[in-house]
């Protein structure tokens, strides 16, 4: 191609691999893929590529991102994925949810915490299970509420201890241990207590302005607004004829008014 058409100011769109610049991938084995791919600069070493593969029973698109990859959506995202996902993040993940957060899942979920687990509830928490919760500790377990503890049983509540417990049945209440102490003196064990963390909260991915509006290839240009260029005069809209005819444009580019083109 040509800059508007003039063959001394030739342009390339174009270019062909050769034995200097070779295909990303060996041919014609890959001959189904697509391959966009770049080199890190300066130095290469790196890249990144975007693949499409075709070849039936073997559809990929493949991405590889060098360093970052930032995304910035500014409605709705949906994902759907017709078998399995697997996620694996080599460092830190952080996520943030401005309103509510809604999850379902239909079969058994696994999780694992292989340090800490910590957990802040701003306001009331509501756990409700159809069966039983079963909870062991390695060493501690510890309750303390600001007001008050209840603990309520519908047929049996029992405290076990030291070789003691109390059962509380609809029997009654059975109180076992080698001594029964009874206003003897003494004090009540105490917890570890609350040692919680926050979170961090996740930055922001980066942004970027919107693009604006390329200007008309002179060639596709009137030839009012050819001069208008040539005189390197401010674009402006085509028609400048003012209500009683007078054009104060020193070129006319509509070329209505003929007594200044």
């Amino acid at each position: 191609t040509f800059l508007e058409g003039d063959p001394d100011q030739p342009l390339v769109t174009g270019g062909l691999y050769h034995k200097e610049h070779v295909v990303p991938y060996d041919l014609p084995a890959n001959k189904t893929r697509s391959v966009f791919k770049t080199l890190s600069s300066p130095g290469g070493g790196g890249y990144n590529e975007l693949r499409i593969e075709d070849r039936q029973g073997a559809e990929q698109i493949y991405v590889h991102a060098q360093r970052d990859w930032d995304e910035n959506i500014e409605h709705d995202q949906k994902i759907r994925v017709g078998h399995e996902r697997h996620d694996t993040v080599e460092a830190n993940a952080y996520s943030e949810f401005r309103a509510e957060e809604h999850r379902t899942t239909h079969a058994d979920r696994k999780t694992e915490v292989k340090a800490n687990d910590h957990l802040t509830v701003g306001n009331n928490q509501h756990v409700k299970i159809g069966t039983g919760q079963f909870v062991e500790a390695g060493n501690e377990i510890h309750y303390y509420a600001g007001s008050k503890v209840v603990i309520d049983a519908g047929m049996e509540l029992t405290a076990t201890g030291g070789g003691s417990f109390l059962k509380l049945d609809p029997s009654g209440v059975t109180l076992n241990g080698a001594t029964i102490k009874m206003n003897s003196g003494g004090a009540p064990g105490k917890g570890s207590g609350l040692n919680i963390l926050a979170p961090v909260i996740p930055w922001l991915a980066a942004s970027a302005a919107a693009g604006g509006l390329t200007l008309p290839a002179l060639i596709n240009m009137s030839p009012q607004l050819k001069q208008a260029a040539a005189a390197k005069l401010l674009l402006v809209k085509q028609c400048g004829v003012q209500p009683d005819g007078f054009c104060q444009l020193e070129v006319c580019p509509c070329g209505k008014n003929a007594s200044v083109v």
